[in-house]
């Protein structure tokens, strides 16, 4: 890095911005004409530059002011060497932040209409001309206005015009930046991340990767140039920002729902400083019980975040609360909205579902209210999201329930069921291990997401509440059409002609000698089916590797004409009645539609009627 000596216009190199005082120049660009670093190598040839005279004015403003030496970026820094770039770029923040004072050169504002810029007239003049100068919408002038504590605004005569000090309630309004940021750029620290981005979203580069390099400075991060990257910049620059802080609000971007362009799904990472336009005025809900709940991080999978997430069953998806609310929106009786983003499930984790925000109300707090848990998962879990996906990458995603398992439950009135991946008897189920939630199950909509996966094998368990200690184990899955019994298959080909695998169910009960099932046990032998016997040894098997063992199993006894069971009957105690929980499917298009029913108090000629045991492979 060097400075220009004022007295001679000779460069001398510095080791950093400590090394003298200096005052450093704001100014837009022009297309043509800027002086630089080779240009001052020769004098005669940077004086004949047509930008020459904002060299010559800066330095004879540090001159009048008894500084020795200005900063200018056009001819300070030479840009044909990458590493001094990257240098210069990632502690340019540092440089307007340690400078005597900083010269802002506002090309396009006119001057003032009476020649006197300090009276009435100029000032108002000032204040209606102000907010339409390009230096207020440029990427890189953001950090040169926040950085420095001295501002001096120049008009297009270089007649002074203002102090930043002075102006700053104008400048707020102009730039939505805080007045306190303005004042002190100490005040950063307390600045939620969403609503220092939304400062950046009407501004402007040249270069795509400079919205991003732009911003260093003012999230304190640092980056590697890699100019020809483009949109790419934007994404790193938000991993950098999430590597250094627990602010949720990062994540709190969001585009107008109603754009038809818009795609169906997203990463979690915004795109742009565009999408935060809408944080203006965000701000963080500080509640100390929240903080120890903001965890996340970045890795192979995406962003991962440690939280609870909240299911909205009417809509199939899940919510994210982001710990933060916007000022702007108020929800009835007063209360502002916390800030919180719809996600669906995917095989590899989760995606951000549209790009609009959803606001709830304060008292539905994510879980921390216990009273309100009903909808939240009892369990912080790890939700991976991507940073980002393409436009292609959203179409495929729209195709996620292809060949999936629907499940549908119908029971009696009065009586209430669960659905989960886990024996909820099982030892330990209330801690709810990770091992025993399968990625491929979502519960908002109760459907297991195969991927089309031909050997694909899935496993729910059901409870009805009134026979609550009493779980079916389901089981779906996939078999490729070509290992099908021959009978079987040429059934099968008359409704899923060129879909190549064969969907199959079984029920089992629970293991209770009161239910019987299509399952025999043979008189010889005292142990249980292959299926029974898989399901009571869940708990000492690593779960993928026991359910592929299971799904083993179930192909292999319809390979061999066997057919799964889809039916278990129960006598009431001490009455003739019988309870009948079935399980049936059907394909509709690319889903294979399951229903688990429970019928109570059937007469038993009426049970032995509905009750043909024995089927269910398909």
């Amino acid at each position: 890095m060097r400075l220009v000596k004022v007295q001679d216009y000779s460069l001398v190199e510095v080791t950093g911005p400590d090394d003298y005082p200096y005052a450093i120049l704001s100014h837009t660009w022009n297309a043509t004409g800027e002086v630089s670093f080779d240009d001052m190598k020769d004098l005669g040839v940077a004086s004949a530059r047509s930008a020459w005279s904002k060299v010559a004015q800066t330095c004879a403003r540090a001159r009048s002011q008894n500084i020795a030496y200005v900063c200018i970026d056009t001819c300070c820094i030479d840009k044909s060497s990458s590493a001094e770039l990257t240098e210069a770029i990632n502690s340019m923040f540092e440089w307007y932040k340690k400078a005597t004072s900083c010269y802002a050169y506002l090309s396009d504002l006119a001057e003032s209409p009476n020649g006197d810029p300090a009276s009435d007239r100029g000032r108002q003049q000032l204040r209606a001309d102000l907010g339409r100068c390009r230096w207020f919408s440029r990427g890189w002038t953001l950090q040169e206005l926040i950085a420095p504590n001295v501002v001096e605004f120049f008009d297009c005569s270089w007649t002074h015009r203002g102090m930043k000090a002075s102006l700053r309630y104008e400048i707020a309004l102009i730039t939505d930046i805080d007045v306190s940021v303005l004042s002190n750029s100490e005040e950063l620290s307390t600045i939620p991340v969403a609503r220092k981005m939304s400062w950046a979203a009407k501004r402007q580069t040249t270069r795509p990767e400079d919205i991003a390099y732009s911003l260093l400075g003012i999230f304190d991060v640092n980056l590697p140039l890699i100019y020809g990257e483009g949109a790419k910049a934007f994404i790193r620059l938000q991993e950098a920002v999430a590597k250094s802080t627990n602010d949720l609000s990062l994540f709190a971007w969001s585009e107008d729902e109603h754009n038809p362009s818009l795609q169906w799904y997203y990463g979690v990472l915004a795109q742009s400083p565009q999408q935060f336009a809408s944080c203006r005025r965000l701000e963080l809900i500080a509640d100390p019980l929240r903080h120890d709940a903001r965890f996340f991080t970045i890795t192979n999978r995406g962003v991962e975040f440690q939280t609870l997430l909240k299911i909205d069953c009417g809509k199939g998806d899940y919510l994210m609360h982001l710990d933060c609310r916007d000022a702007a929106v108020q929800r009835p009786e007063g209360r502002f909205g916390t800030i919180a983003i719809r996600l669906v499930k995917t095989c590899s984790g989760f995606a951000r579902h549209c790009a609009g925000r959803v606001f709830v109300d304060d008292e539905d707090d994510g879980g921390h209210n216990t009273a309100r848990r009903n909808n939240w998962d009892r369990f912080t879990r790890p939700v991976h999201i991507p940073q980002a996906i393409t436009p292609a990458d959203s179409e495929r995603l729209k195709l996620r329930f292809n060949k999936a398992f629907n499940f549908e439950v119908k029971a009696p009135p009065g009586v209430t069921w669960e659905l989960v991946t886990h024996d909820p008897w099982a030892p330990r189920a209330d801690q709810d291990p990770i091992s025993l939630r399968p990625c491929c199950w979502d519960p908002a909509r109760s459907v297991f997401l195969t991927e089309g996966y031909e050997y694909f094998t899935g496993m729910v368990y059901i409870t009805f509440s009134s026979r609550p200690r009493d779980p079916f184990a389901v089981l779906c899955g996939l078999m490729p059409w070509a290992t099908l019994p021959p009978a079987s298959a040429a059934e099968s080909s008359q409704g899923t002609r060129g879909a190549h695998v064969h969907a199959w169910l079984a029920l089992c009960p629970p293991f209770d000698s009161a239910w019987r099932s299509g399952f025999s046990r043979p008189c010889t032998e005292n142990r249980m089916s292959d299926l029974e016997h898989f399901v009571s040894q869940r708990g000492g098997i690593h779960y993928p590797r026991f359910l592929a063992r299971l799904g083993q199993a179930m192909r292999a006894s319809i390979g061999r004409g066997k057919a799964l069971p889809n039916q278990a009957m129960m006598e009431y105690h001490g009455s003739s009645l019988r309870r009948l929980v079935s399980v049936s499917g059907t394909t509709q298009g690319r889903i294979h539609n399951v229903v688990i029913s429970l019928e109570e108090g059937l007469e038993p000629a009426e049970a032995a009627r509905r009750c043909s045991l024995g089927y269910g492979s398909g």
